[in-house]
Order: C-alpha cells, then sequence, then structure tokens
C-alpha cells in the first residue's frame, strides 16, 4: 500500500515537473551515477569501445556515454508520469508514407525497434495513430511495482501480451496480426538462451524470435526509430520494409540464423544514425 502511494507521489510530482524539470533531474542524476558514482560507467565505455573502435575518441565515447545516461533517466522518468505527459508531448512523422503501404497489405505489422530514445512513447504513438500496439515485456520489479508499471503502460496504449493466459503467447501475437493488429518488438538487447551471431563484429546473444515468428506467420517488418529533437519533441522515423527470407534449401534453424544476422545488421545502422540515444547500459557482449 505505502509502495503504491508512493508512485502516486511520484508520479504526480513528476508530472509537475514537465519535460523541462524532467530533464534538469536526469542531467542531475545522470553526472551523479555516470560522473561522480560511476554507475554502470566500464559497461557503457566498453560497449561504445565494440561498438565504434579507434572510430571515436575516448572523449568522444564519454560524451555519448553521458548523453546516454541522461537519455535513458529521461524515459525512465517520463513513463512515471506518462499517462498526463505523453499528452502534453508533441511528435513529428517521417516517412509515414511507408508505413500506411504496408498496413494497406491487411497482414499486420510486425515493428522492429531498438532502446533508443524514449521507446515507452513510440508505442504509444503507434497506438494513437495506427493500430492497437501489442509487446512482450519483462516486468520491472516485482509485486506492486510490476502491476503499477504495467497499468501505467496500459494507460498509454500498451496491450501487453500475457505469459501467463490459457493461449501462449505465440498464439496472443498472430491472433494479433490476424486482427490487422502491431506487434512491437524490441530486438536489441541479450537473451539467456539466444542465438549467439555478430553484433557490432563481436559474437553476442541475439533475440531471434522475430525471425522464428515470421517463418511462421509472414507479415511486413518495419523498422522505427525515435529521436528527442526538443525536450518535448520526438521525431519518429518510419524505414523501408525489412525483408527476411525464407530459402527452401535451408532448415528452418538455418533461415532463422541468416535472418538474425541480417536483423543485427539493420540495427548496428539504426544505433549509429543516433548514439548518444541509445541504452548502451546494457552488457550486451557479457
Amino acid at each position: 500500500m505505502f509502495l503504491k502511494v508512493f508512485l502516486n507521489c511520484l508520479s504526480y510530482c513528476l508530472n509537475i515537473l514537465g519535460h523541462r524539470g524532467i530533464y534538469i533531474l536526469s542531467l542531475i542524476l545522470a553526472i551523479l551515477m555516470f560522473d561522480i558514482l560511476k554507475i554502470r560507467r566500464k559497461v557503457i565505455l566498453k560497449n561504445l569501445n565494440i561498438a565504434f573502435g579507434e572510430t571515436k575518441s575516448l572523449q568522444e565515447k564519454i560524451k555519448i556515454g553521458r548523453k546516454s545516461t541522461i537519455s535513458f533517466l529521461q524515459t525512465a522518468l517520463e513513463l512515471f508520469t506518462a499517462k498526463k505527459l505523453f499528452a502534453r508531448t508533441k511528435f513529428i512523422l517521417n516517412n509515414e508514407n511507408i508505413a500506411n503501404e504496408l498496413f494497406s497489405q491487411n497482414l499486420g505489422i510486425y515493428t522492429l525497434c531498438i532502446h533508443m530514445g524514449n521507446w515507452e512513447y513510440l508505442c504509444h504513438i503507434g497506438s494513437v495513430k495506427f493500430a492497437p500496439v501489442h509487446v512482450v515485456v519483462k516486468p520491472i520489479g516485482k509485486g506492486t511495482l510490476a502491476k503499477w508499471v504495467e497499468d501505467m503502460r496500459s494507460s498509454i496504449g500498451y496491450r501487453l501480451i500475457d505469459r501467463k493466459s490459457v493461449e501462449t503467447p505465440t498464439t496472443q501475437i498472430f491472433n494479433a496480426l490476424s486482427k490487422q493488429e502491431v506487434i512491437g518488438f524490441i530486438v536489441d538487447q541479450k537473451r539467456p538462451r539466444g542465438e549467439v551471431v555478430p553484433f557490432f563484429g563481436k559474437d553476442a546473444s541475439t533475440n531471434n524470435s522475430l525471425a522464428k515468428l515470421w517463418l511462421r506467420k509472414k507479415a511486413p517488418i518495419i523498422p522505427v526509430i525515435i529521436k528527442r529533437t526538443k525536450i518535448d519533441t520526438h521525431e519518429i522515423t518510419f524505414l523501408p520494409e525489412f525483408k527476411m527470407t525464407e530459402d527452401k534449401n535451408l532448415s528452418f534453424e538455418e533461415n532463422v540464423t541468416q535472418n538474425t544476422i541480417q536483423m543485427n545488421l539493420l540495427v548496428e545502422e539504426m544505433i549509429r544514425q543516433n548514439p548518444e540515444e541509445y541504452f548502451w547500459m546494457h552488457n550486451r557482449w557479457e
């Protein structure tokens, strides 16, 4: 009970702070975390070294790491007051025609997303602008906290895939596609039993679920990236359709591997477009 009251009070206070106040708070916390306490700093710089090697100097990597930490904290704090804050948030859509053309196929859509910018807002806009967005997400915390965040996400348009439902997650996903709705996939984090394929030139455990699902139920895949252009404005860009392939001469597993390798190459390009807002804290190459 106390935790729920605290979370409601936190949400209320963050809403009062608004976009600018949340940015200033994120900046202060990022300096504390990244520069003073150096929380996750080693992981961030290690990841940046793998991704960019000698193409960026140490000072450039430190600058990217600091901005990445600010961006992550903004996203986290904005989520805690998303229901009210997102109503005051502006957005710009680029290449909307790509999305409209793929929706016109009436097959539903797989969206390929990464932990960049405010990915929570990206799901919200997809639900508001196009069609219900169904996602599989890891709970944040346990008990009251997990339920509170789940309710907040539902309030901004998430359709959460229920892992405990009588229907399997796969069945829920295929049913949503049959209704011409959207399946949101964030594909850039490791999985305990993921497939090990190259990522920025170094083997990394990779989520291959999208390739497995696509091979079982075909639907267009549209990559989407989101970037902050102002404190209260996001730019959402639809990239050209990512076309997976099915080679009849290969096994199911081999097709999954080939498509997952190509997916990682695309993710690399997406990250290079806006590394300052990418989630470098994740220990992808652990």
